[in-house]
């Protein structure tokens, strides 16, 4: 008998360990990368030594074994939920390809159609619809079945709980997708929740897989999740000749389908198709790790059939990494406007995708000391889109005799005030802190607050330490400053003009922007306009109790609490007064009953180039109209920018009118 590689065992238990991790705990010590290394140097070792295979080989199994104890139940798939093969080369894609081709017994010059689409980067779900309804809905698994988290995926705001339209519709069907945070939803997120109790945000991904397996459906439904239709297991009723008419009958019934999609002919554009997605990765509204390309025909998938573990008929092109190693130079702290005090990894300058990275977030004090990261320690980094970069691993084997653990401050860096412990979150208490003042006032300026351009985190900070502003409302006092703001360095007289006249035109923000922009701890973007919905004016919000607020949709304890402690503190409440005194008035938030647009239904798809989606939406809103972020039997015009996605083909489908830009200005104007 051959001798056995003598790593082979310590590779299947490493990548069985991150599969636990990953399916049951939400979270995974191991990077994509490095996972997918693992897998890769396994699936060799056994081909090289096929009389090494296992049948519980992580090569020839799905997911994870479920957990034991588990407080969820548990149920069967209809149908095997199988994982796909990933490819890191465009060797293996084309082999890929041209075995495919001989096993349906095409001719060598054939070239098969496949359909493409992103890989998105979050956690599978299977869903069971009987006659329509939504009656179960499991976890991935191993593949055979799945925990049962029917309540918690409920809550997911995109996924139809009844499938669309006038039917008739399958007596039962899986409809299999992927649970998954967009990256603006995972950043306000960690923005809203940076001081919450409800844990730890490392990445969008292991947050939507822990998010999942949390025991309270309401906490969940907090959470900014959607659901992406991929594939259909076990169907009786309903049959499909294409993977490209299934798509479109999943977005018919209700569902958001993965976007950008294109039927490609031959596996070079398969290749293509990853390479342009690769190239405008940061650009997409989900954090993506690759694209998928089925043989688009589902007879011949049938006909292809599958391995143990992963059908012969799709494949995932996996992007390149995006990691660097470098080296710590320090542990800092960085004070937020919420007081939170976070430590930061200060490292050795390194290029990372194209930009020079100098820190890394550590997140917080108890992620900190789990990671043990320290002053002169090799470490890798990733950094995903344009989130700031974090540390993902620390290389032991080359840390220094002399290194010792880090430890948060004793007092505050910014302003050398007391720290308070709460949990494992360090705050400072002194809201005159400078750090903080800096950050609620980037904050207030932001483009989805009181939208100020001009006031980035050094302009800020160049007028606090010239003591030109001392809290959010020396903001608005600053019109009457302007000789002072021309002394500071780079401050010309043009760019002055330009930022007071900015800040002279945002003092009637509309209310859910004024909520978001003065900080309530929280209280992102999303819940800033359920609160301004619901009650209409400033003055009914701040004199509503728990029970009222609680009543909103979306809002619970501690988002409620946040509300009722914000408007009981006495500074706060000075902070609004000198608003107003200033001549900050924010609009109340009211239906429009009157408008040329009145009882039109809008939905915006691709990008536009005279006009941001943000504005668009508000232009149509102050005419009378609604808008929505999916197709329905209400909406009643589709304006389509570039790249526009699914939305423009369910809108074909259903005959609602489309516009392109230049109609839509047309339209705007003759109004």
């Amino acid at each position: 008998m051959t001798a056995e590689p003598p790593d082979i065992d310590d590779l299947r238990r490493r990548i069985r360990v991150a599969d636990e991790q990953y399916y049951n705990r939400g979270h995974s010590d191991l990077t994509d990368a490095e996972y997918d290394a693992l897998f890769v140097q396994l699936r060799r070792l056994e081909q090289t030594h096929p009389e090494l295979v296992t049948p519980d080989s992580p090569t020839q199994r799905v997911g994870a074994p479920l957990p034991k104890g588990s407080s969820f139940a548990t149920a069967a798939h209809l149908a095997p939920m199988g994982s796909i093969e990933s490819l890191m080369a465009a060797d293996e894609v084309r082999a890929f390809g041209e075995r495919a081709q001989k096993l349906l017994l095409l001719p060598a010059d054939a070239e098969l159609h496949w359909s493409c689409e992103p890989k998105l980067d979050g956690a599978s779900a299977n869903l069971l619809y009987e006659r329509g309804e939504l009656v179960r809905g499991l976890s991935r698994g191993d593949g055979t079945s799945g925990e049962d988290l029917t309540q918690n995926l409920r809550t997911i705001r995109n996924l139809p709980l009844r499938l669309a339209g006038p039917g008739p519709f399958p007596e039962r069907i899986e409809v299999r997708g992927e649970v998954i945070m967009s990256k603006r939803g995972f950043l306000a997120l960690q923005e809203r929740e940076e001081t919450s109790a409800d844990g730890q945000f490392r990445n969008a991904r292991n947050t939507t897989a822990g998010t999942l397996k949390l025991q309270d459906p309401r906490v969940v439904k907090r959470r900014p999740l959607d659901f992406i239709a991929f594939a259909v297991g076990h169907v009786e009723g309903a049959t499909f000749a294409t993977h490209a008419e299934l798509r479109r009958q999943l977005a018919d019934w209700g569902f958001q389908v993965a976007a950008p999609f294109r039927v490609v002919t031959g596996i070079d554009g398969v290749l293509a198709f990853r390479d342009e997605q690769e190239a405008a990765r940061d650009d997409l509204r989900y954090e993506l790790d690759g694209i998928v390309a089925k043989v688009d025909r589902l007879d011949w998938q049938q006909q292809l059939g599958r391995t143990s573990r992963t059908p012969r008929w799709a494949l995932a092109y996996k992007f390149a990494p995006r990691l660097a190693t470098t080296r710590v130079l320090a542990i800092g702290a960085q004070v937020g406007r919420t007081g939170a005090v976070t430590p930061v990894a200060h490292l050795e300058p390194v290029d990372l995708v194209g930009v020079t990275v100098r820190n890394a977030s550590l997140h917080n004090w108890a992620l900190l000391a789990e990671r043990d990261v320290r002053a002169g320690d090799w470490v890798e980094i990733q950094r995903a889109g344009d989130v700031i970069p974090e540390v993902v691993r620390v290389h032991l084997d080359r840390r220094p005799a002399d290194s010792v653990p880090a430890a948060p401050p004793s007092a505050c860096p910014a302003c050398q005030g007391p720290l308070q412990q709460e949990g494992k979150f360090v705050y400072c208490g002194n809201l005159d802190c400078k750090d903080q003042l800096v950050g609620r006032i980037v904050h207030l300026a932001g483009r989805r607050a009181f939208d100020i351009e001009g006031l980035g985190p050094k302009q800020v900070e160049q007028l606090v330490e010239a003591k030109l502003v001392a809290s959010i409302e020396d903001v608005f006092a600053l019109t009457d400053k302007k000789p002072a703001m021309l002394a500071l360095d780079r401050w010309g007289e043009r760019s002055t003009q330009n930022l007071l006249d900015q800040i002279a035109g945002a003092r009637t923000p509309a209310l859910a922007r004024f909520l978001h922009g003065i900080g309530i701890r929280h209280v992102g973007e999303s819940t800033a306009r359920d609160l301004a919905t619901h009650f209409g004016t400033l003055e009914r919000l701040a004199a509503a109790d728990g029970n009222a607020l609680r009543t909103v949709d979306g809002v619970g304890d501690e988002v409620a609490a946040a509300v009722v402690e914000f408007f009981a503190s006495a500074k706060n409440r000075a902070t609004l007064e000198a608003l107003a005194a200033a001549g900050v008035r924010p609009q109340e938030a009211v239906a429009i009953a009157h408008g040329p647009l009145l009882g039109r239904v809008f939905v915006f798809t691709g990008g536009l180039t005279t006009m941001s989606r943000d504005e668009a939406k508000a232009k149509v809103e102050a005419l009378g109209a609604k808008t929505a972020g999916s197709i329905g039997k209400k909406v009643t015009d589709v304006v389509a920018g570039a790249d526009a996605g699914s939305k423009l083909d369910k809108a074909r489908q259903l005959g609602i009118p489309i516009h392109d830009e230049a109609a839509f200005a047309a339209m705007l104007g003759s109004l």
